[in-house]
């Protein structure tokens, strides 16, 4: 046997591997050993050897032994020929073995490639001892460690290390090689977990980097990219060959900041192999996974988040629209460990979510409405042993929100707010004055057609959010709100779907987690213009989709009844909760309506009396909610608080149901009052019975029967005084604002005070009262309340007669009636007792130093005073504070009910300008050409052709044509040269055409670069063509193929393809506007200096860019890059004065301003027209136009400044202004600016 292996050259031997001895012939040596296996009846076993490049077959297979290291990989395989081939051999585990390695060369010998696997495998597990002593801490011997393994890779790299072939560590790729064809599996495995370690080794120290990439650029090789297949391809079982397999590629990825990351990309033919069915091999044990013993699918999912780190936008796209990667990274994703959870979560996040330069709907491939309900499974994760530092569910709850109402992030779909899917309200003939004033909602077709279903724009999260459940989780709801907020349209369509859960009340853990859903939904506020971006609607969305927002379909009037008149407190408070925001809600769309009526047309006031009447349908009456109200006890505030808003919300918002049913609110009014007199309740209680205690008096206001000023019978004084009381009493931190405006409008109903704004108020008499209550403690004096409840009795019972006598005294002047009933009640205060009248005197002090300061009649004043001074004693001096203090209460109570002119005055400069001026300024930031980068003419030398073409080495070579420099623009030229021989002897797909290009462009610019820079629009079609070329389904790919085999040369004063992309048929028939996008965006690269603009002048650019405009389904993305053209030409010198005289650039922007609804987009033409004008020859232009543009700029300005404008004076200019118009549009040629751009863009 030993002699067969000598000879053979050991089983499964690769001749071909660079450092094995070539075998000798097998048939020679079986022949020689046939008569000792039997003579010549022996038969070869069967086994595949591959011998001086031929493959013999035998017969029977031969006994193969597997054994196992202490590392728990397998070992290599061995046969035998003795009698017991034909029993089942044992599985031995075996320790791979080892040595200390002290010197290079010793590892040398080592990892010499041999036939015998054993050998091999010993020197890679010495190697591996090695590396591990480097992975720990520093210590006196990794400095010798150090040394060998700089010395062995010194010893093992090829002489020429920049040659595309050559290879590293030429000894382990030989051994690997022959393992694979010798099957050895234990081999396999050992060669990918040194080369992940060594690779990660190098990654981090920076003077070994050089090694460490000829190691990943010798991974990229044929050979070894085959090795990496199978080795990624081998049976599920074999996790101890896929796994570090996959580390390997991972750690090549990342080396040296990703830089061979896309050339890893790129071969995924085999360094992806079998990724989907990689990254579902989990882990089978029991227990958690351990973090230091990774699973295949753990390795697999490294290795793409680490690519997605690392890849460009163009190649991550094309990663995300593999086939099954979602669904396999996701598929059992809950089942995870903690930290690779972490991971995917933090790594989709950041590469994927916020990636502004990867497109939507790529990110839309990897969340869909499989894998966002997987990722919701997370919200239950319970595989963690110990407690983590943070927990699954806030890292999942943090990453569905950002992904589900973040509008770039590949979920979220702009919508049209209540307005369905499939609706154009913005359609031309919807906007006629005719069909906004003559049109009902029975007119409207679809108008009642979506009561039971609602097409939607966020299918994509309308399914998700179904699988939600918000009742049995805190964040599951949260992040539904979230949504729901993020896209209203989702939210009649959720509830609408939503009936496997009725609201039916019974109090448990799902009912209270649903009724609170519901709670924050109906919260949420409708969306501005009902979804509209910039104003209202000609006609207003579906009345039951604003109903469904406002209360949801589950939310019937059946249920809500049931709800209020339960026995349990909790029920009834959450129902009447949900009632009060919606009628906060309902109020909120009314006022909408009436605002969009006023613009829009009768329509929308059939529609809020519309959605009124069904909403009347939906809510209960108000008798359930008053029974409710007084089945409350009087020690729960916080119900009382809510039950009594609920009631002042049906009286303010739905008079029609409140003032149907006969309520008396004065009962409730005297115990609330009453309550608060006690003082019984703490300081939150107090606050909320003041609350309670407001609703009630709003309710009070509109009741006809309510009598202020007389005595009830549980309170000592009419109501009237008493909400006096409780207002002076109340924390000074607590707004009484309503409670104030009661108060105002009751005593103004009975003539208490002076008519006018400018005399006493009941705000003044509020600052007496609580100016009086700082010096006396007013709380205990009820004689001074009796005697200030009489007056106010007496004087609300017969104003006429104290007006009349306000007359008599003082006539023509803005003495209120209840200072003469003051007046006159005073003689009788003296009979009171002693603390009363001590009282009732400072009070008539201090209410004659206001009421001299707000000058009211002095004379009665005087009297007033002379009386104090006659039945009292110590009057109050006059306080100087009054003053100022009047003053502030006066401009806070103007301020409040009528508001100032200063307030909405706008300022000068125009906040329109201010906006457009903004606007353009985001528009063009970053819009200033690059310069060439000189380094690019070494950088291209050293890269593989794939680099040159997809990382853009090829392009930044390209502009150098465009340096001042002449020694540059000739080296440029060149190195292209030099770089289209290079492409063109290279495997690269698009060799041909790229080859094609570079050539054609050093043809058409030989000449040309001794006398000045290329043409800016040759560099720029040639950078915008290269990109085209590595993009096969690009829609231009035909045309420009067409254009680089129409001649060797390209005439440079020409725009290439600018007629192609405008007059012809695009190749596709979806591709018009993407070829639009392109074009647009390399004339805007081709301006860059004024050459350039002379150019675009002669060959009529302009002319026909500007003609695009007029196309109605032209987007903002395009309509935006043909303003970058325009700003970039006002930068040029003479750029904007030729804008002006020759193109009519000025009419053009008043005609996209008057096309424009949108007000953003109409600030910033009109911000670039200022630009036009600040940037011109202003002297030629004023005499060009005989000064029509300078009044045109400035009237426009003027208007948009001022809207309000006096009418007359703009009259008397209109025919001036009409004329100058008329006279700059016939100089121009731009009387009909778009019928003109039309025809000179299609003259030729």
């Amino acid at each position: 046997m030993t002699e067969l292996r000598e000879k053979v050259g050991g089983y499964g031997g690769v001749p071909s591997a660079p450092t094995c001895q070539p075998a000798g012939s097998l048939r020679q040596s079986i022949g020689t050993l046939a008569p000792q296996f039997g003579g010549s009846n022996f038969r070869p076993p069967k086994l595949f050897v591959l011998v001086a490049g031929r493959t013999f077959q035998s017969r029977k297979p031969w006994p193969v032994h597997r054994t196992v290291d202490a590392m728990g990989k397998r070992l290599s395989q061995g046969f035998s020929l003795g009698n017991e081939s034909r029993k089942r051999q044992k599985v031995v585990h075996e320790v791979p073995t080892s040595e200390e390695v002290h010197s290079a060369r010793q590892l040398v010998q080592l990892l010499f490639c041999d036939q015998d696997l054993g050998k091999a495998r010993h020197g890679l597990q010495s190697f591996k001892l090695l590396l591990d002593h480097l992975t720990f801490p520093e210590t006196p011997e990794n400095s010798q460690h150090w040394a060998i393994l700089r010395q062995f890779l010194d010893a093992s790299a090829p002489r020429e290390a920049q040659d595309a072939d050559a290879v590293f560590v030429p000894d382990i790729m030989a051994t690997w090689a022959l393992a694979a064809q010798a099957g050895n599996d234990e081999v396999l495995s050992s060669v990918a977990v040194v080369l992940a370690l060594l690779i990660k080794i190098l990654s981090q120290v920076l003077d070994m980097r050089s090694y460490g990439l000829g190691i990943c650029r010798t991974l990229l090789q044929r050979k070894q990219l085959e090795l990496l297949a199978k080795n990624l391809s081998a049976e599920k079982s074999k996790s101890f060959i896929i796994s570090p397999t996959l580390r390997m590629i991972g750690e090549a990825i990342s080396f040296d900041g990703g830089l061979l990351a896309s050339a890893f990309f790129r071969a995924r033919k085999f360094t992806y192999h079998s990724f989907s069915r990689n990254m579902r091999i989990k882990y089978l044990g029991d227990g958690v996974e351990e973090r230091n013993r990774p699973s295949t699918r753990t390795c697999a999912i490294r290795l793409l988040i680490s690519t997605l780190r690392f890849l460009p936008w163009e190649a991550k796209r094309e990663l995300l629209y593999e086939r099954d990667l979602a669904a396999a990274l996701t598929s059992s994703i809950k089942d995870d460990p903690h930290y690779l959870v972490l991971e995917v979560l933090d790594g989709l996040k950041a590469h994927v979510l916020l990636d502004k330069k990867l497109p939507v709907e790529t990110k839309g491939r990897l969340l869909n409405s499989t894998t966002l309900p997987r990722f919701a499974l997370l919200y239950t994760y319970s595989h963690s042993n110990k407690a983590p530092s943070r927990p699954i569910d806030d890292a999942v709850h943090e990453f569905l929100r950002s992904a589900c109402t973040t509008p770039g992030a590949g979920v979220l779909r702009s919508d049209s707010g209540l307005y369905p899917k499939g609706i154009n309200v913005t359609a031309g003939h919807m906007r006629g004055s005719t069909f906004e004033h003559n049109i009902g909602l029975d007119r409207i077709v679809w108008m009642d057609k979506f009561a039971n279903e609602i097409p939607v724009h966020n299918s994509t999260l309308s399914e998700f959010v179904k699988t939600l459940r918000p009742w049995t989780s805190t964040k599951q709801s949260e992040l539904l709100v979230s949504i729901l907020q993020a896209a209203p349209e989702l939210i009649a369509d959720y509830f609408m779907h939503k009936k496997d859960f009725s609201f039916e009340p019974k109090l448990s853990a799902t009912w209270i987690g649903y009724a609170a859903l519901i709670y924050s939904a109906v919260q949420l506020d409708l969306p501005p213009f009902f979804g509209q971006k910039d104003e209202y609607a000609p006609v207003p969305p579906p009345i039951s989709i604003i109903l469904d927002n406002i209360l949801p379909l589950t939310l019937n009037q059946k249920v809500l009844c049931k709800c209020l008149s339960h026995d349990i407190k909790l029920i009834s408070f959450f129902a009447t909760r949900i009632l009060v925001v919606a009628l906060q809600k309902l109020e909120v769309a009314l006022r909408m309506m009436k605002e969009a009526s006023l613009a829009s047309g009768p329509v929308w006031s059939e529609a809020s009396r519309r959605l009124m009447e069904e909403f009347m349908q939906r809510c209960p009456s108000l008798s359930y909610v008053i029974t409710n109200f007084r089945r409350i006890p009087e020690e729960d505030s916080l119900s009382r608080e809510a039950a009594s808003r609920l009631l002042r919300l049906y009286y303010h918002t739905v008079p029609q149901i409140a003032l149907a049913a006969k309520f008396d609110v004065s009962p409730l009014l005297v115990n609330a009052i009453k309550r608060l007199d006690s003082n019984k309740n703490s300081d939150q209680n107090e606050i909320l019975s003041l609350m309670e205690l407001e609703n009630l008096v709003v309710i009070a206001k509109s009741s006809p029967g309510m009598r202020w000023f007389a005595k009830a019978e549980q309170l000592s004084v009419s109501p009237f005084t008493a909400l006096l009381k409780v207002c002076v009493n109340a924390p000074k931190n607590v707004p009484l604002g309503p409670l104030e405006d009661v108060l105002t409008f009751v005593a103004d109903e009975h003539d208490i005070f002076t008519p006018t704004s400018e005399g006493l108020r009941p705000c003044h008499l509020l600052m007496v009262l609580k100016t009086l209550n700082d010096r006396v403690e007013l709380a205990t004096a009820d004689g001074f309340w009796a005697f200030l409840d009489n007056c106010l009795h007496r004087c609300s019972a017969s104003p006429i007669r104290y007006l009349e006598s306000v007359q008599d005294l003082a006539p023509d002047t803005r003495t209120g009636p209840l200072t003469a009933t003051i007046h006159e009640q005073l003689p009788f205060a003296v009979a009171l007792d002693s603390a009363t009248v001590g009282v009732v005197k400072d009070f008539v002090s201090v209410y004659t130093t206001v009421a001299r300061i707000l000058k009211e009649h002095k004379p009665l004043l005087n009297t007033l005073q002379k009386t104090i001074d006659a039945q009292f004693d110590n009057a109050l001096l006059y306080d100087p504070s009054f003053k100022e203090t009047l003053k502030q209460e006066k401009r806070t109570h103007l301020s409040s009910h009528h508001g100032t002119a200063a307030d909405t005055k706008e300022p000068s400069s125009g906040p329109g300008r201010e906006a457009g001026d903004d606007g353009l300024m985001r528009l063009v930031a970053g819009l200033d050409p690059a310069e060439p980068d000189n380094s690019a003419l070494i950088k291209w030398t050293s890269q593989s052709v794939d680099d040159i073409v997809e990382e853009g080495f090829a392009t930044a070579l390209i502009r150098l044509l465009v340096s001042e420099h002449v020694s540059i623009r000739k080296e440029a030229l060149t190195n292209i040269l030099k770089m289209a021989e290079k492409v063109k002897l290279s495997t690269y797909d698009e060799r041909e055409q790229v080859w094609l290009l570079l050539v054609e462009l050093v043809e058409s610019c030989r000449e040309p670069v001794d006398t000045g820079p290329v043409p800016g629009h040759i560099v720029a079609f040639a950078c915008r063509a290269l990109d085209v070329l590595k993009n096969p389904l690009h829609c231009l790919y035909d045309k420009v193929n067409v254009f680089l085999t129409r001649g060797p040369q390209w005439t440079l004063d020409r725009f290439p393809l600018l007629y192609d992309v405008l007059q012809e048929a695009p190749s596709r028939d979806d591709s018009y506007y993407a070829a639009v996008s392109w074009l647009l965006g390399y004339l805007l690269e081709s301006l860059r200096t004024p050459s350039d603009l002379v150019l675009f002048h002669k060959r009529r650019v302009y002319e026909r860019i500007l003609s695009l405009a007029s196309n109605g389904h032209m987007r903002t993305p395009l309509r935006s890059v043909l303003l970058k053209i325009l700003y970039r030409t006002t930068s040029l010198e003479g750029g904007s004065t030729t804008l002006i005289t020759r193109f009519g650039i000025i009419a053009w922007l008043e005609a996209q301003q008057a096309q424009r609804p949108s007000k953003a987009e109409s600030d910033m033409l009109r911000a670039l027209q200022i630009r036009l004008w600040e940037t011109c020859d202003r002297s030629r232009i004023d005499e060009w136009s005989r000064k029509g543009i300078g009044l045109v700029l400035s009237d426009s300005g003027a208007s948009d400044n001022n809207p309000k404008s006096n009418r007359e004076e703009k009259a008397a200019k209109v025919s001036e202004k009409d004329s100058i118009q008329q006279r700059f549009k016939t100089r121009s040629g731009a009387a009909d600016v778009s019928a003109t751009l039309s025809k000179s863009a299609w003259a030729n």
